[in-house]
């Protein structure tokens, strides 16, 4: 058997060895940082807004949003000046035909506004995770920031599949020319038109997954498009961003009025009531009064979930009571319903309902609407009254034929459901 002798002389001399060459490391490290720059946090870019403007028409002579989407810069530029400049930084990813796309920052120095290409781009992969997920990436490489924001222009519908759609989406027609063949007077929509290409569409759980793939939760994600504010949508989304800013109904087709609206948007601190008041404020004055707004906080939905899950295991609402619901769109079968109104009529116990408005309130702080709603999905427009609003839909009691196809392989559904 062979010992280990423990020597007290030995040990003190390796220990005395060892402590030296500490002090000699930390020395060494010490000078290293006297000699380098030190770091002012405060020049750290607090924010990085991304604009991401794909395309949304076909392969031949429809453009889709492009003019709309050039407005919309417009506006946020002439903002940019009136302001004087911005606290962050500006990314703007949009395409200009349907396999070419370019990135540029925007920038205001001593008064002068300018584009400073980026990157451009081939194809669509931007309808990809991945593609998505690169684009990102390329923002956090040429405008680093300790938060950062993304504003998306487009089309919409909400948290359906384009896979279940026969047409995407099949009701969206362009309006027949009266006689005389002068423009239609009816004011359009984000809606109108729409995408007539469906290699162009993204999959909400697309973009959820592009943005994790990237690394990133965002500040906060503006949807410019048309039924996007969906508990479907914000569920999926919740891992992706902290905060959700989108339309429950369809939006006028020159979009969020962002020259009023960008100094809540630019903000590193976001204001969310003044975003919705202002859209509001704006679309309560505009010739075709209509619009709504909310701001849902992300990080609540799975608590509502939760509530909602209860809820659902106790509850299942009579198809009598369907067509009392408040609806905020104008397809034929409705697809999006109003959620605090929904559960209204689903739950009978007075402490659950209780519960659940209470955590509403908190998913979804900040909410308005005009007192009418515009649709212009068929060849004449409908007006929708809205007597009760939550700020969000869900979709649970639909009989269209695309959510009974898609709202069962939702995230949203399966948390909430028993299966």
């Amino acid at each position: 058997m062979i010992l280990f002798r423990f020597s007290p002389l030995r040990h003190a001399t390796k220990t005395l060895a060892a402590l030296l060459s500490f002090l000699l490391a930390v020395g060494a490290l010490l000078a290293s940082c006297a000699n380098d720059d030190p770091v002012n946090v405060n020049e750290i870019n607090k924010q990085t807004v991304l604009v991401f403007m794909p395309w949304t028409g076909n392969d031949n002579d429809d453009q889709g949003l492009y003019h709309a989407f050039q407005q919309n810069l417009d506006s946020i530029e002439r903002a940019i000046v009136a302001n004087r400049g911005y606290a962050g930084r500006l990314v703007v990813f949009v395409s200009t035909s349907a396999q070419a796309s370019q990135m540029y920052e925007v920038t205001y120095q001593r008064g002068v506004l300018a584009h400073i290409p980026l990157k451009t781009y081939t194809g669509h992969s931007y309808t990809t995770a991945e593609g998505i997920a690169q684009i990102l990436n390329d923002v956090k490489d040429h405008a680093f920031a300790l938060n950062y924001a993304m504003i998306v222009g487009g089309h919409g519908c909400g948290w359906t599949r384009i896979a279940d759609w026969d047409d995407y989406p099949s009701c969206a027609k362009r309006a027949p020319l009266p006689v005389g063949g002068e423009a239609s007077a009816y004011p359009q929509t984000r809606f109108f038109g729409s995408v007539t290409a469906n290699a162009y569409a993204i999959d909400v759980a697309t973009l959820a997954e592009g943005i994790r793939q990237a690394g990133v939760k965002l500040q906060y994600l503006l949807f410019d498009n048309c039924y996007m504010a969906n508990v479907e949508t914000a569920y999926a989304l919740r891992q992706a961003t902290n905060w959700l800013v989108a339309s429950t109904s369809e939006i006028m087709a020159m979009g969020m009025p962002y020259a009023a609206m960008w100094r809540y948007l630019g903000s590193a601190t976001p204001s969310y009531g003044n975003m919705v008041s202002t859209f509001h404020t704006f679309y309560e004055a505009y010739p075709t009064p209509s619009g709504a707004l909310s701001a849902i906080d992300c990080r609540q939905m799975d608590a509502l979930a939760s509530i909602m899950r209860n809820i659902n295991s106790r509850y299942a609402l009579p198809q009598a009571m369907v067509d009392s619901l408040q609806v905020l769109d104008g397809f034929a079968t409705p697809l999006f319903f109003d959620l605090g109104d929904y559960v209204d009529h689903l739950c009978a116990n007075a402490t659950l309902l209780s519960d659940f408005h209470a955590q509403l309130k908190r998913a979804v702080p900040y909410a308005a609407s005009t007192q009418t709603l515009y649709s212009y999905l068929y060849d004449h427009p409908v007006y929708i009254p809205v007597n009760t609003f939550s700020g969000i839909t869900i979709s649970d009691p639909s009989t269209s034929s695309v959510a009974e196809k898609g709202k069962k392989s939702t995230e949203w559904w399966k948390a909430t459901h028993e299966e």
